[in-house]
This record gives structure tokens, sequence and C-alpha cells, in this order.
């Protein structure tokens, strides 16, 4: 569901951007007038209104399905992940509060005495200017997302995850208070599955669970079996008979009482993803496995048509482990001209050319001498400023602030692993994960449930005593040992490979290896941000098979990602 507010001259014309807006996307438009705002929402056909008034207040707010598959709408609070925008009639303030951990995202624009606002930053794209926000860029080329306040377009501002941001209608200016979770006694692993199965049993009949068979939704899972919520059932996506991963869900499945799909890879699909990129996502990010996370919302959408929600364990990666966050200590404790000569080496040497131990030992050394301890831990895609472009000394100093700003200093405590945790979740979990799927199934008019990103079970988690939670080498140690009493410990405690797509693979085959050439030939605007004839060279490598060092991997599906976005908005002029 889309939504969108207005107030200001040329009230038709914005009509008119918001009916072609809905045109292109497949959806109906339907407005409201509130005295002197306009509100539009696009959905598909029988989605519940997301405006409202309540006394002298217009609110704009999504809303979710029961397991009663009746509408819970809350009189003041949002539910769960839920955004929340209120305005007051007869006042200058729009009040916009957005949970810490929620991939959906508030835009806004002030400008010639108009002021809009929406869910979607194409629609803005559509009514305003088009010119990309340096800065933004450089975000994802390097982080693999834009942190708030930016978005990808100048003048376009986003309100921050985990506050609430006042806007002065008619100057624009915003102002952020920090949301903090809600102070919770220490908690245990008891407490924390009777919150999930609070969060889970509200899913509406028909639910889908998207299955990888790894910890989080293997925990999923059982929580639904052991809630007999049989009318939620599992699917998984395979990429062939040689998937591992795919065999594995298929032997933890067996162990609940919830009906189990398989769903394989196929190329034919590769050609609408691509095609699609532009409608099926309100902004670019940069996760290579949006190939596969998409095509699997595609598969399930034909597989069950009606099913109201999906179910998605992205967060529980966020919120119980720390990464490599002890290793990367160890490495800012070296010498600084250590640290500033290895990260030469890897430039002046061509290490991020190739795969090798040797290069993934001086790329984290690079990254280390580039950038601050938590960026460079959690955020950083790679080591290739510099190399494969520039990142300017000011816009780097803009985006760590605002890093730190909006999401480390707002962390539930100062410790480091807190810090840690947090820009995982609001960063990476929800700005790159959940992404991957929430836009796709939100154009097809179906809701994506995080119960690991929701508020009441990010507040438990951490308010749950670390040595509980995790230890530096067995992260997610909490939920693991809830999932044990469900399963063979086998089927546990074991290394897991994650939903990788086979990106080198891929790029040696049509349509991604054509797409992806004509790119690196033809950047268009990012040709001011890129340095091409490197580019080219790693294209051509990567098409003839040989394989691709992670951060150049990550790189190349980036530029690919924003430069199809671009290219398929019909607002926007290369």
């Amino acid at each position: 569901m889309i939504f969108a507010m207005y107030r200001g001259p040329g009230q038709l014309d914005w009509r008119r951007q918001v009916e072609e807006h809905a045109r292109w996307l497949g959806l109906v438009s339907a407005y409201v007038t509130y005295g002197a705002f306009t509100c539009a929402q696009l959905s598909k056909l029988g989605e519940s209104p997301a405006i409202s008034q309540i006394g002298d207040a217009i609110r704009l707010r999504t809303t979710r399905s029961t397991a009663a598959n009746a509408m819970a709408i809350a009189a003041s609070e949002p539910t769960g992940n839920d955004i929340r925008i209120d305005h007051r009639l007869g006042t200058d303030t729009v009040q916009v509060h957005v949970p810490p951990a929620t991939p959906e995202q508030v835009v806004f624009r002030a400008a010639d005495g108009a002021f809009c606002l929406s869910n979607d930053l194409r629609l803005l794209g559509r009514i305003g200017r088009s010119r990309l926000d340096r800065r933004a860029v450089h975000a994802l080329l390097q982080y693999g997302a834009i942190p708030a306040p930016l978005t990808l377009l100048s003048g376009v501002e986003r309100a921050a995850p985990g506050h609430v941001t006042s806007i002065d209608i008619r100057s624009g200016v915003a102002t952020a208070a920090v949301d903090p979770l809600q102070p919770r006694e220490a908690a245990d692993g008891i407490r924390f599955d009777r919150c999930l199965d609070a969060i889970l049993d509200t899913a509406p009949k028909g639910s889908v669970l998207t299955f990888s068979g790894g910890v989080d939704s293997g925990l999923l899972a059982a929580r639904l079996s052991a809630l007999r919520r049989t009318d939620v059932w599992l699917l998984n996506f395979s990429f062939g008979d040689a998937d591992p991963e795919a065999k594995h869900a298929a032997a933890m499945a067996r162990h609940f009482h919830l009906d189990f799909e398989q769903t394989t890879y196929e190329s034919t699909e590769m050609n609408a993803f691509l095609a699609d990129i532009g409608r099926d996502y309100t902004y670019p990010f940069g996760d290579f496995a949006t190939i596969s996370a998409n095509l699997m919302v595609r598969a399930g959408i034909k597989m069950a048509p009606d099913a109201p929600q999906f179910i998605d364990g992205t967060g529980a990666d966020g919120a119980f482990g720390v990464g490599q966050l002890a290793r990367w200590q160890k490495l800012y404790r070296l010498p600084r001209p250590l640290l500033l000569g290895a990260a030469g080496l890897y430039s002046w040497a061509g290490l991020w050319r190739r795969p090798s131990r040797f290069e993934h030992r001086t790329r984290a050394l690079r990254r280390a001498a580039q950038m601050p301890l938590l960026e460079a831990a959690v955020v950083a895609t790679n080591a290739l400023d510099g190399v494969l472009y520039r990142l300017p000394p000011p816009d780097r100093a803009y985006l760590s602030r605002a890093i730190r700003t909006y999401i480390i200093d707002c962390a539930p405590s100062t410790d480091v692993r807190d810090q840690y945790q947090w820009l995982d979740l609001l960063h990476v979990c929800a700005g790159e994960y959940a992404a991957k799927s929430f836009d796709p199934l939100r154009m097809r008019g179906v809701r994506t449930s995080f119960p690991f990103l929701e508020p009441d079970l990010l507040a438990e988690a951490f308010a749950m005593p670390r040595e509980i939670k995790y230890t530096f080498r067995d992260a997610k140690l909490a939920l693991k040992n809830s999932l044990a009493a469900s399963v063979p410990a086998e089927l546990v405690y074991r290394p897991k490979s994650g939903f990788v797509p086979p990106l080198d693979r891929w790029l040696t085959e049509e349509p991604l290896r054509g797409v992806v050439q004509r790119i690196s030939a033809e950047p268009g605007a990012l040709a001011d941000y890129l340095e091409i004839t490197r580019l080219r060279r790693i294209v051509e490598r990567a098409a003839e098979g040989q394989p691709l060092t992670q951060g150049v991997r990550n790189f190349v599906w980036m530029v690919t990602f924003l430069k199809l976005w671009l290219d398929q908005q019909p607002w926007f002029a290369d």
C-alpha cells in the first residue's frame, strides 16, 4: 500500500501525477481531503483504508491482518512495526513515527510553497526535480543503503527510523527525537518465546513462512507448530538439485506439522525480475541476494495467490550476534602506519581483482584504515573507495555523522556490542535484507511480517543477558537452544552457507551478463561516480567466468541494481 499527503498549490497536477504513478504500478487510487491536505492511497483492490480522521487529527498508517482476518487498527499507537503519520488540523506540523527496524521508508519534500509526504520515493521523484544527491549515491556504493535523513533525490528527506520526526510543513525543517525501546527487566529464553508466540499467532490464515531451514526460519516454524498453526505453510527456494541447504530445509520441515512446498530457480524468471526492478522497489539498495528473494516472492505468489501475509526471519542475526566485532577490534589496535600501508598495497597491487586469502586480509585492513570501527565492521560492503569510485572527504564525513547521529548514538546502550547490533539491525537487516521481499510483496497487495524486527521482540532481545544470547564464537545461542527443543541437535548446531545466490555463474549467463555489460558500457548519470575503465575490465572478467572478490561482487550488483532502477523510472532523465 502506497500513501501520500499533499498541501499547496497545484492540487490537480499532483493528482495527475499520482494517477500516472498508480497506473504504472497497476494499483487503484483513492483520495480524501482534510482541511488543506489531500491524501492519496494507492493499493490493490480490497485493501483497507490507511487514511483516517480522529477528532481534529489526520492519521496515515498501515494496517495489519489478524488471525481472524480482521483488521487491527490502533487508536493512537502504531501496531508493532507499522509506521504512523499524524497531522492536527489547523497546525503547520506533521509528526512521523517510524519504528527502528522497518524496511518501510517515509520521505518528504517542501518546496515552492508545497509540502508532499509519502512512503514511496518514486512518487516524489515524479512530482519534483529528479537530481541525484551525490552523498546518497556514494552511500549506496560504499554502504549498500542510504542512511537517514538522506534519500537518493536531492531536496527529499527521510524520517529517521527509531525516531519521531516533527516536520514544519511550510519550511520543511525537520526535528527528530529518539523514540527508544521500552525498557524491560532482564529476559530469559522462555519469556522471549512467549513474546515471539504472541507475534506469530496474529498471522492470518493462509500465511506463508519463507523457510530456508536455518535457525531463524526454523525457530519460527517450530513456534508456529507449537501454536498448532497448521493453516500456515512453509515455502523453500532451491537453487537446484545440488543445493545442500534446500535438502537440509526439507529434512528439518519433516519435524513440524506444517505443509512444506519447495520451488526451484528457473532462469526464465530472471528477465521478468530485471525488467521490474523499478516497479518492485520504492528505493534502491545493494544486497545481491535480492535476485533470489524476488524470485521466491514471484514463485510464492503463483503458488498461493490469496496469501494475505508472508513471514520472514530477517533480523535474528542482528539481534542475537555481534559477528566479527572482536576481530575488528583487534585490527584497530594495530599501528596506523601498518593499516595505511596495507590499504595502499590493496589498491597498488590490484589485490581487489582476484579472490585470495591475502586479498581477504588486506581488504579488512584497508577498511580499517578508511573508516570508523562500526562502519567497517557492519555496513561497509567493500574496500573500493579510491579504486572503483572516489568518495570525497566532505561526503565521507557527512555520511559518518549521519550513521552515528541517527543510528549508533540511538542504540539501547553505549556498549559497543549493543551499538554494533543496533547498526546491523537498522541499516543492514531492515535497510537491505528485509527490503528484498517487503516491496515486491507490498506491490502485490501482500503484507510482510518480520517477527525478529518487531519492537517488542527487540526490547526482549536487548533485555536478555549477553551470555544467553550469544558468544563471540556462537551467534544466536538463545535461538538455537530454543529450536533444539523441537528438532534434532545436528540440524541446529551446524555451519550454514546462507541464502546466497550463485552470482558468479549468473554473470556468465544471459540475461544478467548482457545487462551488466551494457551498464558498464553506458553508465549514464553514474559515470560521474565510477572509475569506468576499471569497472569494464572487471565486468569482462566476470562474463568470462573468472571469480570476483566479495567486495567487487557486491559493487557490481549495486551498480547494476541502481542503474536499472533509475532507467525504469518514467520521471528520471539520464
